[in-house]
C-alpha cells in the first residue's frame, strides 16, 4: 500500500514538474478587418444592429475604447500589427513596399515557440511580396475581386472565411495539436461599398447606378470615386451620404455573420476556451467628416492622415479562459497598435524583448485602476512621396507634414476646439510636441534607403485607385 501511494506521489510530482516546464500554451486568431471604424460597432455605441456576433464576443474580452493605429495604409499597418515595430523600424513605409529581411514577426516567434502557424490574407499589397508571410507555415491569399476604388459590383468573396474555417476543422480532427495561430485578414468592408444582398438594402434601400445633376455619366454611390468627385464638386446631396452609410454597415454585417460562424466552429470544437481572439482594424475610414481648416479636409475613403476617423481602430482581446482574469472590462486608457505584440507575447508566456516600443496591455487588463497612467500615442508614415509624423494625448494632436521639402504643421486642441488649427497660436504647446516628436524619432527610427516599389506593384496601386496617374 506504502508503495502504491509513493509511486502515486512521485507521478503527481514528476506530472507537476513537467507541466510547469512547458506551460500550457493558448492558441492565437489574429482577426485584422480592414477599413472598420469602431463608432459603427454595435459594442462601440453604434445604434444599427452591425455586429451581434462581436458583441457577443465581448463579453468575454477586453474592449479597448481608445487604439489608435500607427498609420493609415494597409502595409504599413498591417505590419507593425505584425512585428510590434514602427513602419520606420520595420522599413514597409507604404504599399507596395517589404519589411526587411532582418525583422522578426510574430509569426516567427510563435513557430519557434512550437506553434502551428497560417495566414489568411485578402489584399495583393499584404501577400508574399510584403514580407508579411514570413513565419507561416501556410499562407494563402484570396483577394477581393472588386476591391479597386472604381468597382460598381456587388462583392461577394468569402473565400477567406471558407479557408479559415476548413483550416480550423482540419486542426481540430488532427491526432496531434499544437497551438495554432492564425492571421485572417477580413478585406471585404474595405471601399468601394458594394455588399451582396441581402447585406446592400439591410439598412437602407440602394438604387444604383443613378442620375446626379452636375456629375458627368451616370453616378454609382457604390463606387468610391464617384462619391469623392461628386463631394469634391460640393453636388453630392445628403442622401447619398446615407446611402453610403448604409452600404458600408451593410459590409460590416456581412463580415459579423462570417465571424459568428468561425466563433462558432471554435465553441463546438471546444477550442474557444483555450483561444486568445484578437479583432483589431489597420486603420479607420473618413466618412465625410470635415474640419474646417485648411491643413485638414477630407471626403470619403481614409486618406486623412491624421485624422482621428482614419487613425482611432477598435480594439477587442479575448484572453484565454486559463489566464485567470477574473473578469474583462472596457480600457478606457489610450492605447497603440504597437502595443499588441508585446501583450500577446506577455499572454502566452514569451519574453518580451527589448526592441520593442510598445507595452504589454496586460497590467492594464488585470488593475486597470493602477495602470491608467496618460501615455502619448505617436503615428508615422510617407505614402506615396509625402511624410506625416504626429503625436496625439488626450487633449492634444500635432502633426508635421513634410511634402518635396515643404513644412506644414497643425496643432489640434481636441477637447476645447478640434475644428481650428492652434499652430501659431499656443507657442508653449508648440515648442513641447516639437521637442516629443524629436526625441521619438531618435528613439525610433531606424537607418535604411527607404524602398522603390516595383513597376508591377505601381500598376497594380494605380488599378487599384491608390496612386492617380
Amino acid at each position: 500500500m506504502a508503495g502504491i501511494i509513493l509511486a502515486s506521489f512521485i507521478a503527481i510530482k514528476l506530472s507537476f514538474i513537467i507541466t510547469s516546464k512547458t506551460p500550457k500554451r493558448p492558441n492565437l486568431l489574429l482577426i485584422t478587418l480592414d477599413t472598420l471604424r469602431p463608432d459603427h460597432l454595435n459594442s462601440y455605441g453604434y445604434e444599427r444592429l452591425t455586429s451581434p456576433a462581436i458583441t457577443k464576443l465581448v463579453e468575454d474580452s477586453f474592449i479597448m475604447d481608445k487604439a489608435f493605429t500607427v498609420a493609415t495604409n494597409s502595409g504599413p499597418s498591417h505590419a507593425t500589427l505584425l512585428t510590434g515595430l514602427y513602419p520606420a523600424q520595420h522599413g514597409l513605409q507604404n504599399n507596395g513596399q517589404k519589411i526587411k529581411a532582418t525583422t522578426p514577426t510574430l509569426a516567427e516567434m510563435l513557430r519557434q515557440a512550437g506553434y502551428n502557424t497560417a495566414g489568411f490574407v485578402g489584399y495583393f499589397a499584404l501577400a508574399e511580396e510584403s514580407g508579411l508571410n514570413k513565419g507561416f507555415e501556410e499562407f494563402e491569399i484570396n483577394p477581393i475581386a472588386s476591391h479597386d476604388h472604381d468597382h460598381k459590383e456587388p462583392k461577394d468573396d468569402l473565400q477567406g472565411f471558407e479557408a479559415v474555417a476548413d483550416w480550423l476543422k482540419s486542426w481540430a480532427e488532427s491526432a496531434e495539436k499544437p497551438p495554432f495561430f492564425i492571421w485572417m485578414h477580413v478585406q471585404n468592408i474595405h471601399e468601394s461599398y458594394d455588399p451582396p444582398a441581402p447585406y446592400n438594402s439591410m439598412f437602407e434601400k440602394i438604387s444604383a447606378p443613378q442620375t446626379l445633376a452636375g456629375f458627368e455619366g451616370e453616378f454609382d454611390v457604390r463606387c468610391i470615386n464617384d462619391l469623392a468627385k461628386a463631394w469634391r464638386a460640393g453636388i453630392l446631396p445628403p442622401h447619398f451620404k446615407d446611402e453610403m452609410l448604409a452600404l458600408y454597415d451593410g459590409e460590416i454585417r456581412l463580415v459579423d455573420d462570417q465571424l459568428e460562424k468561425i466563433f462558432n466552429g471554435l465553441k463546438s470544437s471546444g477550442n474557444y476556451d483555450d483561444t486568445i481572439i484578437v479583432l483589431v482594424s489597420d486603420h479607420g475610414e473618413v466618412l465625410f467628416e470635415n474640419y474646417e481648416n485648411k491643413f485638414y479636409k477630407q471626403g470619403p475613403g481614409h486618406t486623412g492622415r491624421y485624422s482621428d476617423a482614419s487613425l482611432r481602430v477598435p480594439l477587442i482581446l479575448k484572453p484565454a479562459i486559463f489566464h485567470g482574469f477574473k473578469k474583462t472590462s472596457r480600457i478606457s486608457q489610450m492605447v497603440s497598435t504597437v502595443d499588441l505584440v508585446p501583450t500577446l507575447l506577455d499572454l502566452i508566456g514569451l519574453p518580451v524583448t527589448k526592441n520593442l516600443p510598445g507595452a504589454s496591455l496586460v497590467p492594464v487588463m488585470r488593475l486597470p485602476a493602477k495602470h491608467s497612467t496618460p501615455k502619448n500615442i505617436f503615428f508615422h508614415e510617407k505614402p506615396y512621396g509625402v511624410e506625416y509624423t504626429g503625436v496625439r494625448s488626450e487633449q492634444w494632436k500635432f502633426v508635421h507634414k513634410l511634402e518635396k521639402g515643404r513644412e506644414s504643421f497643425l496643432l489640434i486642441d481636441l477637447v476645447g476646439d478640434p475644428k481650428e488649427n492652434h499652430f501659431n497660436d499656443s507657442p508653449s504647446q508648440v515648442k513641447a510636441f516639437k521637442s516629443l516628436l524629436e526625441t521619438w524619432k531618435k528613439k525610433n527610427q531606424s537607418i535604411h534607403e527607404e524602398q522603390r516599389i516595383t513597376e508591377e506593384m505601381r500598376q497594380a496601386l494605380i488599378e487599384g485607385g491608390y496612386i492617380r496617374k
